[in-house]
């Protein structure tokens, strides 16, 4: 038997960091053909477009069991200054070259020369949309007209969990300290984030969708909210999870069905719990290169895919080239990989280093 329990926080002897990279992977993939405006289903068999579409819940449940984790090892002041030094640094700087590198070389392309007037004029502005890019903002994304010719409608499509994952790692550092703070046995804290997340996951479900943008976050947010949730049970519960043949092929059939049968969202919910148990053994199992070990280029691959999808689009539509769907893919891949690997070296480590 082998127990979940080597995956405390200080144990780096585990696959997470390969996991989330390849769920970000997924979302690239994914979003490449959204860019390239080709049906993703004629290239990839339906089992393996299922599982991609479960990325940003598969985030969700490993940072559910993480962040509870530190929320109850710090105390709020310091738990705080961590969880910005991970997201924040690396977000503005990614917004920044929005702002001074991919739109300027869009703008340079679509038009065919550089006039930084003719840029800052853009409405939207470069400015506008920076300063409302800080506080990660969802309403406000995009720059001028630049978008237009290509199936994009904004320039940070992936970042929009950002404001959701922030608001998790917040909601769960007040739940925590309450927690600790009252006369609660601690036999009982797994129960009370159970209940959060089936109260969650239960709204979510009843709550009827919206043509409001902001009821539709807020629909968005229980769902997030109640996978989050569902991973920090299972970091409570850990030490009395076990490995063993039997659950994990139970949990993975159980799983299967789910995301078969029932809609992304839906599934996401159900499966929580399962599936991050699922993951975190396979983390174990599966060992993980060397490099991507010590080196969490996941988040970088997130933030960036997008805008360098977005560039290259126009580069080819605008030049008229003839690129295939797996050509472009490698194109975004190679670029993303670059910008996310300067972005793990030069903004996150470092910043990292400072906090720890």
């Amino acid at each position: 038997m082998i127990s979940i329990k080597f995956l405390e926080l200080n144990n780096r002897n585990n696959s997470l960091n390969l996991f989330r990279l390849i769920f970000a992977t997924f979302v690239l993939i994914k979003h490449s053909f959204v860019v390239f405006a080709a049906d993703i289903n004629s290239y990839m068999p339906n089992s393996i477009v299922v599982v991609m579409s479960f990325a940003v819940p598969f985030f969700f449940y490993i940072s559910g069991y993480l962040i509870t984790a530190s929320a109850i090892k710090n105390d709020f002041k310091t738990f705080l200054k961590k969880r910005l030094a991970r997201i924040y640094p690396a977000y503005f700087i990614c917004i920044l070259l929005i702002v001074i590198l991919f739109a300027p070389l869009a703008f340079t392309i679509i038009n065919g020369n550089f006039d930084l007037l003719s840029y800052l004029n853009l409405n939207p502005s470069p400015a506008r949309f920076f300063i409302y890019a800080l506080p990660l903002n969802l309403f406000e994304n995009n720059i001028g007209t630049l978008l237009e010719a290509i199936n994009a409608d904004n320039w940070n499509v992936s970042i929009w969990t950002l404001i959701f994952e922030f608001g998790c790692y917040i909601a769960v550092s007040i739940v925590m300290a309450v927690l600790m703070k009252s006369r609660i046995r601690k036999n009982h804290y797994p129960k009370a984030l159970f209940a959060i997340y089936l109260i969650l996951g239960i709204a979510y479900t009843l709550m009827p969708d919206s043509s409001s943008k902001a009821l539709t976050y807020f629909k968005l947010g229980l769902y997030l909210f109640s996978m989050f949730f569902a991973g920090g049970f299972v970091y409570l519960i850990k030490d009395k999870l076990a490995f063993s043949y039997k659950l994990f092929a139970l949990a993975l059939i159980y799983c299967t069905v789910c995301m078969a049968l029932f809609s992304r969202n839906a599934a996401g919910i159900y499966i929580a719990i399962p599936m991050t148990y699922i993951l975190l053994v396979l983390s174990v199992k599966i060992k993980s290169p060397g490099f991507i070990k010590e080196n969490d280029i996941s988040y970088g691959t997130y933030i960036y895919a997008w805008p360098v999808q977005c560039l290259i689009a126009i580069l080819i539509t605008f030049n008229n080239l003839n690129v295939s769907v797996w050509q472009y893919l490698l194109y975004v891949w190679i670029l993303t990989t670059f910008f996310a690997v300067m972005s793990w070296f030069v903004v996150e480590k470092p910043i990292l280093k400072k906090v720890r």
